[in-house]
């Protein structure tokens, strides 16, 4: 079995092109619009972070909406 080295991740050269998406906190007391989560985006070339608030039960179609 070979190993190979680690090798660091491409830096991105724009920004909104290399990130990454999570849901962090669920089941957190209702918004006043009736959302109970937090869905979170991260820029990795601006480090920039974008909270959205979501509900726990929202399917792919509504989280992509979201995120656009």
């Amino acid at each position: 079995m070979s190993y190979d080295l680690y090798t660091p991740l491409p830096v991105p050269k724009e920004h909104w092109v290399d990130i990454s998406m999570e849901f962090f906190f669920f089941g957190l007391p209702r918004f006043k619009k009736g959302k109970d989560s937090i869905f979170v985006v991260v820029d990795r070339f601006f480090m920039m972070t974008l909270f959205i608030s979501s509900n726990k039960i929202d399917d792919e179609t509504n989280i992509a909406n979201l995120f656009i």
